[in-house]
């Protein structure tokens, strides 16, 4: 429709029932094969919560759970990093050295597996749609999980805190669809929020899959010079901003486009 059309960020692309089609596909894979039996194995086997007497200090409670969201933000961004230049690695390993054994290993684990046959499963869609935020390899799936769970494990938290924990995690999960929508809407949390990334910066990383790795705030891609935005882009010389944020045609020669 004319009235959401003028927000949408590539407005070119269309959402067709095909691309749809192929991620929800994967999706209910996922549940069926994964999801759902580690949800039953969770029931099973997780022994019941003690609960204390008294509930955490207010400050313990909302300090602990602000913790929690950065430190998630925080580790999902060098985890996606590594994922992306695990080329650059390769060459680090190179010049210092390495055995070649060694890095035989090391490149079929970082080159081959962490971007070509694992995180390249989410950017077969350059253009995301809220569908395609759970677009992910099973074992990426599970380590955002993994991430969630394992977080509050590092300090004594409260039950309640550790639940509560959880309710935030699932709204920033609900906030990632609204990310992935391809509309630059002007009530957007982005426009309120400093440093926060949102659609623009994410929609930036599915066309330049070298930028914006940040999955909540962008403050570390701008530390470490991975932020671009789309008038940086125009600012470049044509040649440049072509060539800007992409991969060159062998890092992903074999890899799956959807769109």
């Amino acid at each position: 429709r004319p009235f959401f059309k003028k927000y949408k960020i590539q407005k070119h692309k269309v959402v067709t029932w095909p691309l749809l089609k192929e991620s929800l596909k994967l999706q209910l894979k996922h549940q069926i094969f994964y999801i759902f039996p580690i949800a039953v194995a969770q029931l099973l086997w997780v022994p019941p919560t003690v609960l204390p007497a008294e509930a955490p200090p207010l400050i313990e409670f909302c300090g602990q759970i602000l913790l929690y969201l950065f430190m998630f933000d925080a580790s999902y961004f060098f985890f996606h990093l590594a994922e992306h230049k695990a080329r650059s690695l390769r060459l680090l390993f190179v010049y210092h050295g390495i055995e070649k054994t060694i890095r035989f290993w090391i490149e079929l684990i970082l080159i081959r597996w962490l971007y070509r046959w694992c995180h390249s499963v989410h950017h077969e869609y350059n253009s995301p749609f809220a569908a395609t935020t759970q677009h992910l390899h099973p074992f990426e799936l599970f380590l955002v999980g993994a991430f969630t769970t394992t977080i509050p494990w590092i300090l004594d938290t409260h039950p309640l805190t550790y639940w509560a924990w959880f309710f935030v995690a699932q709204s920033v999960s609900y906030e990632e669809i609204k990310v992935h929508t391809g509309y630059d809407f002007p009530f957007a949390l982005h426009r309120f929020i400093p440093f926060y990334g949102g659609a623009p910066a994410h929609d930036m990383h599915h066309q330049r899959p070298l930028t914006s790795f940040q999955p909540i705030m962008n403050y570390l891609d701008r530390l470490f010079g991975y932020y671009v935005s789309y008038e940086d882009l125009l600012k470049m010389r044509k040649e440049q901003a072509e060539k800007y944020g992409h991969y060159d045609e062998d890092d992903e020669k074999g890899c799956k486009k959807i769109n």
